[in-house]
């Protein structure tokens, strides 16, 4: 099956990318295959100053997937312009790479911006709407599409590059914030981000995870991803990005009947570093329901 398309301006050899979060600034899968083989890489979330994270243990499994609570532990924006860019810039020239843009205020996601699009190395932003807004006490930018609204219209003011924008699963109309994502300048958008999770040891009582509470991912958020993209993909027109729950080629393929144009591999990576390698490598040698070219599978899935 032919995977390329033609994207954001550039061409896509393969739907394929690796997700923020877990996959560090792309250097780090260096040693198990080679990131120019894939779509695209989406670097960790970037904030504007250096991020120790929460304490641990931050990482946990259960039985359907994993429980996170990194804390957005980053370089922070100097040392990622300094260090990580020039060396994408280097040896990811052959794949499209995107920046995690984290922030606590809409000035801190423009000011972010702004000082890393002279930089060369990557070609646009995901825009990390997952994060507490401190000017409205800690409410979420992707809860309020009066918030969204105004993160992304200060984030499209402050460049001209590509500008995902990645929407949380935990609200009650997905389709009408992609609405607003959209209206406010993002060119596409990446559907979803963790759900949020709470285990406890049942010896101890305590939560399992250092800062109590963190995001679901894996496996069991696969059809929940689904259906956003497919909430979105009825109410916007711009490429959408599939995550969430993606081990296999099959399942990047019902993200692109829901109507994805790309899809990211995040958790499995942290049980087999090879894992979007593996689901590339076995939606090259498919050819799903008879299709030629990938074009013909995105959003054609059928519901009724």
């Amino acid at each position: 099956m032919n995977l390329e398309q033609q994207l954001f301006g550039v061409t896509f050899k393969n739907p394929v990318l690796l997700a923020s979060g877990t996959c560090g600034y792309g250097e780090e899968m260096q040693g198990f295959f080679d990131i120019n083989e894939l779509g695209g890489v989406v670097l960790k979330a970037v904030t504007s100053e250096a991020r120790e994270g929460n304490p641990a243990p931050r990482v946990i499994e259960y039985d359907a997937g994993m429980l996170n609570s990194v804390g957005l532990a980053n370089a922070g924006l100097a040392e990622v312009k300094r260090s990580k860019l020039p060396w994408l810039a280097r040896h990811a020239s052959g794949t499209h790479v995107f920046v995690n843009v984290a922030g606590k205020s809409v000035e801190e996601f423009a000011q972010i911006i702004t000082a890393l699009d002279d930089a060369e190395g990557f070609l646009g932003y995901e825009l990390n709407v997952s994060c507490p807004n401190v000017k409205e006490g800690g409410t979420y930018f992707s809860s309020r599409a009066d918030l969204l609204a105004e993160a992304v219209r200060a984030a499209r003011r402050s460049t001209r590059r590509p500008l995902l924008v990645k929407l949380a699963p935990n609200v009650s109309d997905i389709g009408a914030l992609a609405e607003v994502a959209v209206d406010e300048g993002a060119d596409g958008l990446t559907l979803i981000n963790t759900f949020p999770g709470l285990l406890f040891d049942l010896k101890t009582r305590r939560a399992r995870l250092g800062a109590g509470t963190g995001g679901v991912s894996g496996p069991a958020i696969l059809p929940m991803g689904v259906h956003a993209v497919y909430q979105a993909r009825r109410r916007v027109q711009v490429p959408l990005v599939g995550v969430g729950g993606i081990r296999t080629a099959d399942d990047a393929l019902q993200y692109l009947l829901a109507g994805a144009s790309l899809i990211q591999v995040g958790t499995a990576s942290f049980a087999d570093p090879r894992a979007a390698y593996r689901v590339l490598s076995n939606l090259k040698t498919g050819r799903a329901g008879g299709a030629a070219h990938i074009s013909e599978l995105i959003g054609s899935g059928r519901v009724t």
